[in-house]
């Protein structure tokens, strides 16, 4: 099967989304679950035979498996994310097709089909930073779009910790940061974390800083985030997520988005806010380096209203965004 006539995506038309990737938790599956609630655009999977009846992808959101014979065909397609499970099918989509790029480990390999095919596809990066990093590497063109929002609402109780983390457990996470901090803090003060883990990293790097402790396990796909049948962020003071992706950060991620939605006090890490203009210290967030910056800024527990108030502007855009 060769690659389907060329078509231009047509901007007034729903896309059909396309998700290509084992993940079930983590960015690329909330964003597309978003992608979804704002718009009402249809999911598909890739499955070895079409179904007619609809699957459960989780925030409320459903999606049908097909062939690719059938996916290829549909018009106005948007592959929202790829990982090497699913390369093999990349150069059956028609030239134009449109391919979300969310960070630059998507990219990372020797002979990664995603850079052999790229310029069949019209790509759009979600960070500026992954935008510069195509055109500087790979000569790639993009269109930087923000994160889409769905402003979902929440009418059950708060789980009312102090500071919580909603990120996935692993490297790139720097959840030990965390684990570090808590020892140096009292118990009101400490960090409830909760997340899909990746156990390799907990089984080297957390393990011993009594991860078990503080780790809530992971949460329901639904918005609002549920633990016990309670919102996590929901009258949460602190959200904390030490991310940090090489060549990458600046902008914004779900948990970000979340937690802003929520009218949590944002903590990122400082390598993350260097990396762009969007986040400032002190104005929209604040910043740490290691455990030691946390624990000051969680053991001094200051009145961050003012922060909390210019954090919004963020959300504006990502509310308001056309995709």
């Amino acid at each position: 099967m060769d690659i389907i006539n060329s078509y231009q995506d047509d901007p007034s038309k729903e896309k059909n989304l396309v998700y290509m990737a084992k993940p079930i938790y983590g960015g690329w599956v909330t964003f597309t679950a978003h992608l979804n609630l704002k718009y009402n655009y249809p999911l598909f999977k890739i499955g070895k035979r079409s179904e007619t009846n609809q699957r459960n992808y989780g925030y409320d959101v459903a999606y049908q498996n097909l062939k690719i014979e059938e996916i290829v065909k549909k018009p106005n397609l948007m592959i929202t994310a790829i990982d090497k499970h699913y390369y093999e099918y990349l150069h059956l989509f028609p030239k134009g097709t449109i391919l979300v790029i969310h960070d630059p480990t998507e990219l990372k390999g020797k002979d990664n089909p995603v850079v052999k095919y790229i310029h069949n596809f019209r790509i759009i990066t979600i960070r500026e930073t992954v935008q510069k990093y195509l055109k500087d590497n790979f000569n790639v063109d993009s269109e930087f779009k923000v994160h889409p929002f769905h402003e979902y609402k929440s009418a059950i109780e708060p789980l009312s910790y102090k500071c919580v983390s909603v990120s996935r457990i692993d490297f790139d996470k720097n959840t030990d940061l965390l684990l570090k901090a808590n020892l140096q803090l009292e118990e009101e003060q400490q960090i409830q974390i909760f997340g899909a883990e990746n156990r390799l990293y907990v089984h080297h790097k957390l393990v011993q800083l009594n991860f078990k402790d503080y780790w809530k396990g992971k949460f329901d796909k639904v918005y609002p985030l549920q633990y016990e049948n309670k919102d996590i962020l929901k009258g949460c003071k602190y959200m904390i997520d030490m991310s940090t992706i090489k060549n990458d950060g600046g902008g914004t991620q779900y948990t970000f988005l979340e937690a802003i939605h929520n009218e949590c006090v944002l903590i990122l890490h400082n390598d993350w806010i260097d990396k762009g203009t969007l986040f400032v210290r002190g104005k929209n967030c604040l910043g740490c380096s290691d455990e030691n910056d946390i624990t000051q800024i969680l053991q001094e527990d200051s009145d961050y209203q003012k922060i909390v108030k210019d954090s919004k502007k963020i959300l504006r855009k990502h509310i308001d965004v056309e995709w």
